[in-house]
């Protein structure tokens, strides 16, 4: 297994965060992380990219723990786009990508600019690598901070040349946040050629459809601990919804997709018979 968390609990001051947290995640993996507001998402995701050390239990990268992993071994194994990325100075989006080679070289080769080159072609910002970072757009500034991350990972320019089975992880706190939907769909396309090429991708989100779309596995946490995990049809059940996220759901199906639509009770109404029953929409 590329990550194992074994019991993972974690109290700040005095309040517990994460209690018994458990799961597995392999290499090449798509795993969604889902779960109410405060139920301990972006924390769990905190623990594993080693913000906090002074959780109980253990989380092991490629057989490793965490703890006694070298700050320079963790930097180029895992990557981490974090929920908020507060960068104010007039750095250009060309100097933010290139942050993500520094964890292998100060001074950057032929090499790594053309992995810089590579990762902002990928998230189409590009022609904006001469443009002062603040004075992005928010979902521009998310794609420019999704670059930097695939310039990290990246030990070539391409995202199909390389096996990077056990090598490679990457953590995403909420990455769509501020996106347009034609980006959305970059973003976790991004994830997906990721994760077929070997990386572990583990991200944060909120939308049922973007989940269900692209998630090979799902994680719901509820009030700090595990409450499910397994495939998107198992997890995707109005009773998980329910009990989870506290609203009722109807699960309807589409002739067009291979994937559960999670739409709430009051908008399934608008695709029931008269006799009540949900109908497949379209």
């Amino acid at each position: 297994m590329m990550l194992q968390t074994e019991n993972i609990s974690l109290t700040l001051g005095k309040i517990s965060i994460l209690k018994d947290v458990s799961f597995h995640a392999a290499a090449g993996e798509l795993c969604v992380v889902m779960g109410a507001n405060g139920a301990g998402k972006s924390t769990l995701l905190k623990v594993i990219a080693g913000e906090y050390r002074a959780y109980k239990g253990e989380v092991r990268i490629a057989g490793q723990e965490l703890r006694t992993m070298p700050v320079a071994r963790q930097a180029t194994t895992r990557a981490v786009l974090s929920q908020q990325v507060v960068l104010n100075q007039a750095f250009s989006v060309y100097d933010v990508a290139a942050m993500g080679r520094y964890v292998y070289n100060r001074h950057l080769s032929t090499a790594d600019r053309e992995i810089i080159q590579c990762a902002l072609q990928t998230m189409q910002v590009y022609d904006l690598k001469d443009r002062p970072y603040p004075t992005l757009s928010g979902g521009q500034k998310q794609r420019v901070q999704l670059a930097r991350v695939l310039a990290q990972l990246l030990e070539a320019p391409g995202l199909q040349e390389l096996d990077y089975t056990g090598k490679k992880m990457l953590l995403l706190d909420e990455p769509v946040t501020g996106m347009d939907i034609l980006h959305e769909q970059l973003a976790l396309q991004l994830a997906t050629t990721l994760s077929a090429v070997g990386v572990l991708v583990i991200a944060v989100l909120h939308d049922f459809q973007l989940a269900a779309a692209f998630a090979h596995r799902i994680i719901i946490l509820k009030n700090g601990a595990l409450y499910t995990q397994g495939s998107v049809d198992d997890v995707f059940t109005a009773a998980h919804i329910k009990n989870s996220f506290g609203v009722d759901v109807d699960i309807l199906s589409h002739p067009q997709c291979n994937y559960p639509l999670v739409v709430t009770a009051a908008t399934a109404g608008l695709f029931r018979s008269p006799a009540g029953k949900a109908l497949n929409v379209f």
